[in-house]
């Protein structure tokens, strides 16, 4: 324990038992403060935690759970003063006072898509993209045309945020189970997307395509929110997707027609590459995909069962928390559930059929489509909703999640069992013996035990029964 302000010297050190670890940092500081004060025979609240720090005197979050990242014997650092206020040091990330406005008494915090609507396209250099014809014809053309192009971005924004989604899982190793490489774009997943929206041609060739990826990837305001951000400036997020699409638009545009590019206007020219390329063919594929998850919505015994294990769902996604924030909804990043996945054994993970052959549960491409099925709600990405945490899965698009894990996994199955049973792609939820009700209750009650959320009574007779139906005797742990 140290002093604010002195560079972290250490002048006291107590041991905290903190049991199953369940407590967030911030108990962390406040225990270790009335420690320290006992041990000085000081009165509680002598002493007031400013933060919690890791072994190389990195402040961190203090909503963060114990068990999460931290095991037995770790050590932490805890900088103390004498108050009032606690928690005064800042961590990267600490969020900051959102911008809002009263309304009826209450704050009212701006829509989720006001970053896209209120985006400066003239201020992100695609300005230079009209036409210099069309400009002198109409000075104000650059503003209406803009204007336009914005409206298309804002349309498809679901869509593209959503395969923006599933194409930052490409290239990942099947027996991978980490999701960090999730929610950014590198170059040959950026080059991978375009080339399956054909957006690459004979006369557009992948060269042109890299070249836009480096051009707004190193442009200056591009640059600039990347350091403000702290994010990394060979990758792409959302926003530099779309600005690399609208780039996209003007030069293939250009390419593929020489003698009309300059006549025509660039919200045409965006209208072309959606139309022609990711309506033609992204969206159509990726539909196609998701509606591979139809019987596993229709099947009425599969929903019956998720109803049934509803709280014990919620239970699990509670479990999972990096962070626990008093008063704010849980919602776990995919990133993160990606541990849980693989400590429950579901992802990346090789398993031994009673045939003795090798298969798979999901891999993280796999996962990606699952996590796009579990945001959303329809089949058609025409129709998609923007959403503003798009890798952040709340309790409904959790019990969907793992719904489409179930899907997917009792699929994979199905197709590596030898024999009639093997080969059976989209096999239906009721089937023959062991049905996919079957194994979607036998999924969640393995999940449920890992998760530590379930604890089985003592059998007693015959012990039959798996799935859901232990849940009537069970005994649950509330963490």
């Amino acid at each position: 324990m140290s002093p604010l302000g002195s560079g972290l010297t250490v002048e006291e050190t107590v041991d905290l038992f903190c049991g199953e670890g369940e407590q967030i940092l911030q108990w962390i500081g406040y225990a270790a403060c009335s420690r320290l004060a006992y041990k000085r025979g000081e009165v509680y609240g002598r002493y007031v935690p400013q933060s919690v720090n890791n072994k190389d005197g990195q402040p961190l979050d203090v909503d963060i759970v114990v068990n999460e990242i931290f095991n037995d014997g770790d050590e932490l650092f805890v900088e103390f003063s004498n108050g009032p206020v606690p928690y005064k040091v800042r961590w990267e990330g600490r969020p900051r006072t959102p911008p809002f406005r009263w309304g009826d008494g209450v704050e009212v915090l701006p829509p989720h898509d006001t970053w896209l609507r209120e985006l400066d396209l003239k201020a992100e250099g695609l300005g230079a993209l009209i036409e210099p014809d069309l400009l002198r014809a109409d000075a104000a053309v650059a503003e209406k045309d803009l204007d336009k192009v914005k409206a298309l971005l804002v349309q498809y924004s679901g869509a593209v945020q959503m395969l923006f989604l599933l194409q930052s899982a490409d290239g990942a190793a099947t027996s991978t189970t980490s999701g960090e490489q999730l929610g950014s774009l590198t170059l040959p997943q950026f080059r991978a997307a375009m080339a399956t929206a054909k957006v690459i041609t004979p006369r557009f060739p992948p060269e042109k395509v890299d070249e836009i990826f480096t051009g707004v990837a190193t442009a200056e305001t591009t640059l600039a929110r990347k350091v403000e951000a702290k994010s990394g400036v060979s990758t792409f997020d959302l926003l530099d997707f779309m600005l690399a699409l609208v780039h996209l638009a003007a030069q293939r545009y250009a390419a593929e027609n020489p003698s009309q590019a300059a006549y025509n206007h660039l919200s045409l020219k965006v209208t072309a590459l959606f139309r022609e390329c990711f309506a033609a063919s992204s969206f159509p594929e990726l539909q196609r995909r998701l509606e591979r998850f139809t019987p596993a919505v229709n099947n009425s015994n599969a929903l019956l069962l998720l109803r049934k294990g509803r709280k014990l769902t919620e239970q699990t996604l509670d479990s999972c928390q990096l962070k626990r924030t008093r008063g704010a909804s849980v919602r776990v990043d995919l990133r993160w559930l990606c541990n849980h996945l693989a400590k429950w054994g579901m992802l990346g993970r090789d398993f031994n059929l009673q045939w003795g052959m090798l298969g798979r549960d999901f891999n993280l491409q796999e996962l990606a489509l699952i996590a796009v099925f579990a945001k959303q709600r329809g089949s058609d990405p025409e129709t998609f909703a923007l959403h503003p945490q798009p890798l952040e899965y709340d309790y409904d698009q959790f019990e969907r999640l793992l719904l489409g894990a179930a899907w997917t996994t009792y699929n994979n199955r199905r197709k590596a069992a030898p024999g009639p049973a093997g080969g059976g792609g989209d096999g239906g939820g009721g089937g023959g013996s062991g049905g996919f009700e079957e194994f979607l209750g036998d999924l969640l009650d393995g999940v449920y035990k890992k998760a530590g959320v379930l604890v089985p009574a003592q059998q007693h007779g015959g012990g039959g029964g798996g799935g859901l139906e232990e849940e009537d005797s069970a005994v649950l742990a509330v963490h």
